[in-house]
């Protein structure tokens, strides 16, 4: 438009100033040595005006021509970016939709044409890793550094993550120890930390973490106190084949809330009973009981295989004041008795078992006490009913 109106004012200033130009007097020359070409001057004006106007406009054409070449380079390239973004969405709506195939091609065509190739390539390496491409996964993530050496974080997490899904745990825990030497505190890179170690039963490096799961709230409260549990737990039942050194040692390591633990102190008895501290593992269930009263130990207690099953039955005994029909502490005894081969007892208490809250270990315990008490039909007629309680 701009263009149509310069034509229009240079020919209306070239109309208007042809009467002055025609009133011009008098000549030109033009030497050319010895020679002279004479020009009237309304001529050579005229001439000097076509010029200059030729020039403008000339000069206004290549403006216009270059502006139209920017506008027109402009629409294809924005077509091709936004054909670029489509591909891009289409992509993550195809990775999301688990059509693992239609999204690589999608996310790894549109990367190049798109100033999102970060995104694109870690898409596209996502779903290389779903087909089992795992080499192609890794050239898509490699590509995806390159694209931004400053997502070397992201990069490396997503890495990381592909590994876990795959199994590749020690690949896993050599790329998570050097995204931890670029940032130590970083809670992600503390919880894959945490998985993989857990994957691998690395339960001794998991609770040289936990400090910092716990410092950084990585897990909530009660999500950092079970897996708090389940390390210490795990690492005293690997410590049985240690000898009682080493499970005296785990167990002053610990915290005097875990030492409070009923999880902890069951395991940490059985680890003792399992190297032949078994009067010591009575000693931590009893002191334990004492504290709070936990079925799980009276029938971990029950189970231990004491030299002095009378002394133990004495002790147990003592716990009926407090709970007096509790039947996991009356089939407790009722063992115990047994072991003592006090069978008046042993029957005793687990006839009160039963009638509290029947189950098949105490019908079997109250079937041997009958056999040995010299009762073969109560016993038989006890391991009947003992089979159609589990029957049933």
């Amino acid at each position: 438009m701009k263009f149509r109106w310069y034509v229009l004012a240079g020919v209306f200033i070239g109309l208007l100033s042809v009467p002055f130009i025609r009133n011009i007097k008098g000549s030109t020359y033009i030497l050319f040595d010895k020679t002279a070409i004479e020009f009237q001057n309304y001529f050579a004006v005229t001439v000097l005006v076509v010029i200059a106007l030729t020039m403008w406009f000339g000069w206004i054409l290549i403006r216009y021509l270059l502006q139209t070449s920017n506008k027109t380079l402009g629409w294809f390239g924005g077509r091709k970016s936004v054909k670029a973004r489509q591909k891009t969405i289409d992509g993550m709506i195809a990775l999301s939709e688990g059509h693992w195939k239609t999204a690589e091609g999608l996310l790894s065509k549109s990367a190049a044409a798109n100033n999102t190739r970060l995104i694109n390539y870690l898409g596209a390496a996502r779903a290389a890793q779903q087909q089992g491409d795992i080499q192609k996964r890794d050239q898509y993530l490699k590509l995806a550094a390159n694209s931004e050496p400053d997502a070397q974080m992201a990069v490396g997490l997503t890495q990381v993550e592909l590994q876990i899904s795959s199994k590749e745990y020690e690949s896993a825990l050599a790329g998570l120890k050097h995204l931890k030497s670029i940032n130590a505190n970083h809670p992600f890179v503390l919880k894959l930390l945490h998985k993989v170690y857990t994957h691998l039963n690395d339960w001794k490096s998991i609770i040289d973490l936990l400090p910092k799961i716990k410092k950084h709230s990585v897990f909530t409260d009660d999500e950092f106190a079970s897996k708090e549990l389940q390390a210490w737990q795990q690492r005293f039942i690997r410590a049985e084949s240690k000898g009682t050194d080493k499970i005296l040692d785990l167990w002053d390591q610990l915290s005097r809330s875990l030492k409070k633990d009923v999880t902890i102190v069951a395991v940490y008895a059985k680890a003792l009973s399992t190297n032949g501290q078994t009067e010591q593992a009575e000693q931590i269930i009893k002191q334990s009981l004492k504290h709070q009263w936990n079925d799980q130990l009276v029938n971990q207690y029950a189970d231990l295989a004491s030299e002095n099953s009378s002394k133990s039955l004495s002790s147990a005994e003592q716990w009926l004041k407090s709970q007096p029909n509790n039947a996991e502490l009356l089939y407790c005894l009722g063992s115990l008795s047994l072991r003592a081969k006090l069978w008046g007892k042993a029957t005793h208490y687990l006839e009160q078992s039963i009638d509290i809250n029947p189950t098949a270990k105490a019908y079997y315990a109250l079937a041997k006490s009958y056999e040995n008490s010299g009762h073969p039909i109560n016993a038989q007629n006890t391991y009947q009913k003992g089979l159609e309680f589990v029957a049933n």
